[in-house]
């Protein structure tokens, strides 16, 4: 294929230009092609042409205009336009170019177009140069803004980002815009914008830019639009203002979506619609307005519809024509909210009934012809208006025919959706009734026009009548039907009627009856029901209505008078049975009244059971029977009715005992002879007789069935008159009644279903037969049957849950069946009501279930208390009848007002004051109860004012205030008993506040006014009634006990003065009788808060009380001291009591009282709190204890029973007082206490022998601790030092001599006093006496050792002779330790004489067998040691040698403190007996160890040391050492063995010859028999060995046998050293 050949730049340019040189061609669009064919081979030599062509001046128009239309064609052809912008600045020079300027408008609109198409790819270059000619507040070109919307219309979402900008400066604009063509490019540029603007919000997501919302677009066009209805609409020319017509439609749908900008726009209607009259187009003017109402009908709308109306009427006189031509156009378009809206305007311009459209009206029902199709709901409802408006204007000349068909269609539509499609419809269906409304509404005004009185409306009506789905519609068919009838019947007399099929009147009846039964369901509907009852009577029901004329006007009275809110249900349904009852009387004869009753039966079926209407519609068949007169055409439609029922259905089984019921009153025969053909037909063809009942019948399907026979016969003995029903009760009903119950299997008898009909149906019998003369004199003998089986029924019921009202019933059943004749022993009805309230009151609390659990036990509660009233009433004979009636009522509820579970008691308390209420009311003719009853029973409740649940302390609060009313106090026939009854109201609601502090300040208020209301004589009953509360409910409820006594004892005061002792001898009494701590607490706290007001006396009865358990004692006491501040005055009266009671006296007073006051001394004491309190008392109540154990024990009387239970060992009086020192000790001295424990003194004060030294202990103990009770008690025993008393003087002594160093006794006549009396005491008296004498003596010695100088030769007399005391070793041992104190504060020419006899005195007693005493010795040994001088060593030394085999034998000591104070003494005496150089570094705790090592090499070096400086001392030990051989200290006796060795070890051999060891050898050899231990046999051996061998050494030949055969032995040393 040959290649074209391509032309040139330059042909291409001539080309061009020759062909727009060309004149006026013919065919303008061949340039163009020829251009763009140019621009496809070679565009960049055919742009610089066209550029050239736009900007040269002498060039055409029409070539400027065919460049343009080029130059749009390569652009939508695909071809770059280059250079752009080149272009930009050429167009957009011509689009702001002036008319003036020679610029045609062709050229113009040439290139706004052109730029509108270049916008498409280059949007922002162009419209960047757009903004720049757009200038604030200066008028824009009109090109400008015709390029500005073409550009948001050929480009929506381009746009959108310059609205802003562009509309705001559009408003600073639009008042400097003055010519016509300007403001016309505006209005055509902002219709072209809100275009955009609508197309943007509808497809916002396919934009790039962030989202602008509808409200930020109404905003910008909100001030245009004022502007341009407000400013330019009024004076516009007609373009101007149809350019503004046309663009409001646009702005309108966008302005109209806010809200707040409604009212404004629907503001500014007016000046639309007076377009009108400006020769404007009406047909924009009306689509402004119309979419002003359909479009957002909001609030405002609504509010200005009446102005809108009245516009539009404006429209319908001016333009008729053009209005509904509009309307029928607009309703063709299909758009709901239009139609409906142009319908609503219709509807009304209609109704104004103007005489310009009268001419139209066919324009009128053509248009709503259009709109027949139409199944919105809200379009048919307008349509049915409109029909509605028709008919009454009179457009149509009658209903019939279309209007009829579609007025019935749409009431089958909306009947139809009611009855199937209920659940989906919005509101229930709401809509769908305003339709049934409407379609009345309209049916209503063509017959009250007169345009629809046919048959065939006539027969339609009753027959929407008569169907259930109209029942919504009911009341304005009645009023139809009634407004036809009255036509009917005036035209009946005139021209006659045709008979049409219409129900039969029982049928009409029947339905308007179910329809009357709720009068106030639709807008009227009983009244419109019963005058359209009254309208019928002439014709349909002349036999039964003759006095319909009087009382169905008195009924729709009645109704007038009344809301749904005023009149009962009830009563009105009676109303009307009794209207039906009349009616029916007077035509019983004929089948009239049966047929209506099949016909109610029959209406019955359009009804769910559980409607009120079909209730009713039972009742009405069942009065409907009872009138007729077929006695056997009445028990067969009653068989029927009960063979054919749904017994599961408990509201069909309610309207069958309905019907019954109602059927009984007058054919109670008929009733229950349907009844026994019943049972036969269910029976299965057996002998019903045997009542083999429903035995085909699966087991629940039977109970449920036998259920409900029994509610059928007790229904149908509620109405039966008395003589039949006596007649039948016995033999017909009572005995099937009770096999149906007994007989029946397990399963079904413990049904709640079968047992609830047998309750219910007892109780109907027996409410028949209470009231009449003939049934109270004829005994029921089935009435103790049915009381077994309904406490069987009871009894049966579970305590743990309440499921089903079965209680509930049995007990109203068991009220009923009470008052029937053969009453029940008062036994019974006891036993009876306790069985109630035991199933009622043991039930769980109402926390624990759930809100119908709580409805039952609400009834069950109701029951029990209406029957507890049944079985409690008596006839009131004298004054005593209502304290007994309300005696029993406690009595009986006793048990469950002390119950441990709070709502047990809180449910008994509820019933005791319902009780009283109701005995209060009922009592009028003397409403007191006796004052002792009243303090009981009032005592009793108080407590319980306090409990923790408040619905039990508001019953509380409700029985006092009912007792106060029945004793006359709070009555309100005074002022002041008004302001005492407000008073108690307030209390009650306090009393059940939560707040515990309301809930106390209640109940003390409260107690304030019981206790101005209770006797004086009956003040005692009141407290022990309220006492024995006391621990017997909960710790609440005595917390109210102690504060309901407290304010008694303080609002009573003085007056309980002589009633203290009943009181305390109570508290005492049923303290003993109790073994509840919690009770022993309370009532000790009683016993406190009495004390409190009157505490002698409350003291001297406690002591009163010999019989009073020791334990109930003690806790009385330890109350009065913990839980009151009176432990001073109680400790100063028993003090005082005891004095009284002979407690200091010499001789021993009343036994039993002084044991009394001591045991409760010491219960005080050990129940105080505070020791500081104790103080003040201490010195005075120790000193009485102490002279109380100084007396002479045998004057003593033994203690009474009861104080034995504490200790076996305190029997006496001294012991008691033992008891309570040393629980004064305990509480305020505790470590002075441990110290006398540790050294027993307590048994030493307790036993007479030894009391001094337990007061000498004491006294001592007291020294150490340095309390204060010490100066108080020596103040108190100095005056007793010499008294006549011994056992005073010898008690102050002792204790006195013990505290010798206490400033009080460092006087110098007290020590003079004191130390004669302590010789004198240390000679004379018995041993304890002299021990503790020669102890005060050391002491004294000690503490003051001036006074002792001055005596102290008698001093050292009696110390010597104590010392040397042989009848009591601890006599002795005393001696030695206080000459121990002695010798170091003695002086004088004679001390080395006095060292000698104390040295001599204290080596007698080195062996002695007591432990102490030789401990004693040895110690004396090493204080006489520190204390001899030089001058007097020559004396002592020479005891020391006497003592030396002793101290170093004694090492070996059993007892650990004698060896230590041996080795002591040892050491120190090693001076004197020259061994001071081998004691220097001597341990002497290492010379005590068990293995005697060091002891052995002790005694050698001292035997070795003594070898060579003392020599003669060896001998002395020779000679002492067989003394010890023969103790009874093994360890003694061993280092006795070893020592004699040692001694013939280091003796010389001339010494050795000179001694005469016989003896010794024999003492040594004695050891070596049997009755010595291996130890010391083995070291006797030993030493016999060594003796031996030393005297072999000599070269003296001893021999041991024959000086051991030839000696006799002589006996040891004995006496009391070794004893």
């Amino acid at each position: 294929m040959a290649e074209e050949e391509t032309p040139s730049s330059g042909s291409v340019f001539c080309s061009i230009s020759h062909l727009l040189q060309l004149p006026e061609p013919a065919d303008q669009k061949e340039v163009v092609l020829h251009i763009l064919r140019a621009a496809r081979v070679q565009p960049a030599a055919v742009m610089p042409v066209l550029m050239v062509t736009l900007r040269q001046d002498e060039v055409s128009t029409w070539q400027k205009v065919a460049v343009y239309h080029s130059l749009r064609a390569m652009l939508e052809h695909g071809l770059e336009v280059e250079p752009l912008q080149d272009f930009i600045l050429v167009a957009s020079k011509q689009l702001k170019a002036s008319p003036e300027q020679g610029v045609p408008r062709e050229l113009q609109v040439a290139a706004s177009s052109t730029l509108a198409t270049f916008a498409r790819r280059h949007f922002n270059p162009i419209m960047r140069e757009l903004q720049k000619q757009l200038k604030p507040f200066v008028p824009p070109d009109e090109f400008l803004l015709l390029t500005l919307g073409k550009m948001a219309a050929n480009n929506v979402y381009g746009c959108v980002p310059f609205l802003g900008i562009t509309l705001t400066t559009l408003q600073t604009t639009m008042r400097w815009m003055e010519d016509g063509r300007r403001r016309r490019a505006l209005c055509l540029a902002l219709e072209q914008i809100c275009g955009a603007i609508r197309i943007y919000l509808r497809t916002w997501e396919r934009s790039s830019h962030p989202r602008l919302s509808v409200q930020q677009f109404a905003t910008y066009l909100l001030p245009l639009y004022a502007c341009i209805t407000r400013t330019w609409l009024p004076g516009s020319d007609p373009q101007v203002k149809l350019a503004i017509l046309k663009v409001l439609g646009p702005m309108l749908s966008i302005l109209l979506t806010q809200k707040e900008f409604q009212a404004q726009i629907h503001s500014d209607i007016s000046l639309l619609m007076a377009q009108y009259e400006s020769s404007v187009e009406a047909v924009h003017v009306t689509k402004i307005c119309t979419r002003g109402q359909t479009q957002y009908p909001g609030q405002r709308g609504r509010e200005n519809q009446a102005e809108i109306t009245h516009n539009f009427l404006r429209l319908a006189r001016s333009h008729p024509s053009e209005l509904l031509g509009f309307f029928q156009v607009k309703l063709e378009e299909s758009q709901e909210e239009v139609r409906v809206a142009l319908l609503v305007l219709l509807s009304k311009i209609i109704g104004a009934q103007l005489p310009e459209l009268w001419s139209r009206r066919q324009l009128c029902i053509k248009a709503i012809k259009v709109v027949l199709g139409d199944d919105s709901i809200r379009v048919r409802f307008a349509v049915l208006l409109v029909l509605s408006k028709l008919l009454e204007a009179g457009y149509l000349e009658k209903v019939e025919g279309w209007p009829l068909n579609y007025i019935s269609l749409q009431l089958a539509i909306s009947a139809h959706q009611l009855d199937h499609s209920r659940p989906s419809l919005l509101l229930g269906g709401l809509e769908e009734k305003a339709i049934q409304r409407a379609s009345m509404e309209a049916l209503q005004a063509a017959v009250a026009s007169g345009r629809g009185t046919s048959q065939e409306l006539w027969a339609k009506l009753l027959t929407y009548l008569m169907q259930p789905h109209f029942a919504g519609s009911a009341a304005s068919l009645c009023r139809i039907l009634k407004m036809l009838a009255e036509q009917r019947r005036r035209r009946a007399l005139q021209d006659g009627l045709e008979a049409v099929n219409s129900p039969t009147p029982q049928e009409l009846l029947a339905r308007l009856l179910s329809l009357a039964v709720s009068p106030f369901e639709g807008p009227g509907r009983g009244v419109a029901v019963l005058l359209l009852l009254q309208v019928l009577r002439p014709q349909i029901y002349k036999d039964v209505a003759e006095q319909w004329w009087v009382e169905v006007p008195a009924m729709v009275h009645l109704l007038e008078g009344h809301s749904k809110y005023t009149l009962k249900q009830a009563a009105w349904e009676q109303r009307l049975l009794e209207f039906l009852k009349k009616s029916l009387q007077r035509n019983q004869e004929g089948g009239w009244n049966l047929a209506l009753g099949h016909k109610l039966a029959k209406q019955m079926n359009n009804y769910p059971s559980s409607f009120t209407e079909k209730t009713f519609l039972y009742k009405a068949l069942g009065t409907a029977l009872s009138t007729a007169g077929d006695m056997a055409g009445v028990t067969l439609h009653l068989q029927e009715l009960l063979l054919h029922a749904d017994y599961t259905d408990e509201d069909q089984r309610e309207g069958l005992c309905q019907c019954l019921a109602h059927c009984g009153e007058g054919q109670f025969p008929a009733t229950l002879k349907a009844l026994s053909r019943f049972e036969e037909e269910i029976s299965e063809g057996e002998d019903s007789s045997d009542l083999h009942f429903s035995q085909g019948l699966p087991q629940p399907e039977r109970g449920t069935v036998k259920s409900a026979l029994l509610l059928l016969y007790s229904s149908a003995v509620t109405r039966a008159p008395q003589q039949q029903l006596l007649l039948h009760l016995a033999v017909d009903i009572m005995p099937k009644i009770l096999h149906h119950c007994t007989t029946s299997s397990p399963e079904v008898a413990k049904g709640p279903l079968l047992i609830l009909s047998f309750t219910r149906c007892v109780s109907e019998v027996c409410l028949s037969l209470q009231g009449g003369a003939e049934a109270a004199a004829i005994q029921q003998p089935h009435k103790r049957a049915l009381v077994d089986h309904l406490m069987d029924i009871i009894r049966a019921e579970p305590l743990d849950a309440l499921v089903s009202p079965v209680r509930q019933q049995a007990m109203v059943a068991l009220r009923h069946l009470s008052k029937v004749p053969e009453a029940l022993s008062y036994e019974e009805n006891r036993e009876l009501a306790e069985l109630c309230l035991s199933c009622v009151f043991s039930l769980p609390p109402l926390e624990l279930t759930d809100n119908a659990s709580q409805a039952l036990y609400t009834g069950a509660m109701a029951s029990l208390a209406e029957l507890v009233e049944t079985l409690l009433e008596e006839k009131e004979e004298g004054g005593e009848a209502g304290s007994k009636w309300v005696q029993e009522i406690f009595q009986l509820l006793l048990y469950w007002l002390v119950s441990e579970q709070d709502w047990e008691r809180a449910r008994a308390m509820q019933l005791s004051a319902r009780l009283l209420e109701e005995y209060h009311r009922r009592t009028t003719a003397s409403p007191r109860i006796s004052f002792g009853q009243y303090s009981h029973l009032v005592g009793a409740l108080g407590p319980f004012t306090y409990d923790t649940l408040g619905t039990t302390r508001q019953a509380a609060g409700d029985c006092i205030r009912t007792l106060l009313s029945i004793q006359g106090v709070g009555t309100p026939q005074t002022p002041k008993g008004r302001r005492e009854d407000w008073k108690l109201r307030r209390i009650q609601q306090d009393l059940q506040s939560e707040c515990p502090r309301e809930a106390h300040v209640a109940s003390f208020r409260l107690a304030k006014i019981v206790s101005s209301t209770i006797p004086s004589q009956e003040i005692v009953t009141f407290l022990c009634s309220l006492l024995e509360q006391l621990g017997t409910v909960s710790a609440a409820c005595d917390r109210a006990v102690l504060l309901w006594f407290e304010v008694m004892l303080r609002e009573w005061g003085p007056d309980l003065r002589g009633k203290v002792c009943d009181l305390v001898a109570f508290i005492c009494s049923s303290l003993q009788h109790s073994e509840d701590p919690a009770q022993h607490l309370s009532r000790a706290r009683a016993m406190a808060t009495l004390s409190k007001y009157h505490l002698k006396m409350v003291c001297a009865s406690l002591l009163e009380q010999p019989l009073l358990q020791d334990r109930a004692r003690k806790e009385l006491w330890a109350a009065l001291v913990t839980h009151t501040e009176s432990c001073v005055p109680i400790l100063r009266y028993l003090l005082r009591r005891l004095k009284a009671e002979g407690g200091t006296g010499e001789a021993g007073g009343g036994g039993n009282n002084q044991g009394l006051v001591l045991a409760a001394i010491q219960e005080v004491v050990v129940g105080l709190n505070d020791c500081e309190k104790l103080l003040p008392l201490l010195p005075e109540l120790c000193y009485f204890l102490l002279c109380r154990l100084s007396r002479d024990p045998d004057a003593e009387t033994p203690i009474s029973a009861p104080l034995l239970e504490r200790n076996e060992d305190i029997v006496t009086s001294h012991r008691l007082a033992v008891g309570v020192l040393q629980a004064v000790f305990n509480k305020a001295l505790p470590e002075a206490a441990r110290e006398l424990d540790t050294g027993d003194a307590w048994h030493f004060l307790a036993e007479p022998c030894s009391f001094l030294r337990g007061v000498a202990q004491l006294a001592r103990a007291l020294g150490c601790s340095g309390h204060p009770l010490l100066d108080g008690l020596l103040l108190l025993l100095l005056p007793s030092l010499s008294p006549s008393s011994t056992t005073s003087r010898n008690l102050s002594l002792v204790f006195c001599a013990e505290l010798t160093g206490h400033p009080l006794l460092h006087k110098p006549q007290m020590l003079h006093l004191l130390l004669q009396q302590l010789l004198s005491k240390s000679h004379d008296g018995d041993a304890t006496m002299r021990l503790l004498a020669v102890r005060g003596l050391g002491t004294m010695a000690k503490c003051a050792p001036e006074e002792a100088k001055k005596q102290q030769k008698a001093l050292l007399a009696s110390l010597l002779d104590a010392a040397g005391e042989a009848a009591s070793l601890d006599v002795a041992n005393e001696g030695l330790r206080a000459l121990s104190k002695v010798v170091g504060c003695l002086g004088g020419r004679q001390l080395g004489r006095v060292l000698q006899a104390v040295a001599h005195q204290a080596c007698a007693h080195l062996q002695q067998a007591d432990d102490a005493l030789r401990g004693a010795a040895f110690e004396l040994f090493g204080h006489l040691a520190q204390v001899a001088q030089e001058k007097h060593l020559r004396g002592f030394a020479k005891e020391v040698r006497d003592a030396s085999a002793a101290l170093l034998l004694h090492f070996r000591d059993p007892s650990p403190a004698v060896g230590e104070a041996c080795c002591t003494a040892f050491v120190l005496c090693a001076p004197f007996l020259s061994l001071q150089d081998l004691t220097l570094d001597m341990d002497p705790a290492s010379l005590m160890d068990m293995s005697g090592t060091q002891h052995s090499q002790l005694m050698g070096g001292v035997c070795r040391q003594l070898a060579r400086t003392d020599p003669s001392l060896l001998k002395v030990l020779t000679a002492e050492v067989p003394k010890f051989m023969h103790c009874p200290w093994e360890g003694i006796q061993i280092a006795a063995c070893q020592l004699a060795g040692i001694l013939a070890e280091n003796m010389e051999a001339r010494q050795l010859r000179r001694l005469d060891l016989r003896p010794l050898l024999q003492d040594l050899h004695s050891l070596c028999g049997d009755h010595c231990t291996a130890a010391i046999e083995v070291t006797a051996k030993e030493a016999i060995d060594t003796i031996e061998q030393k005297w072999q050494v000599t070269g003296q030949q001893v021999r041991p046998r024959s000086l051991a055969g030839g000696y006799r032995r002589r006996p040891s040393l004995c006496g009391w050293f070794f004893c």
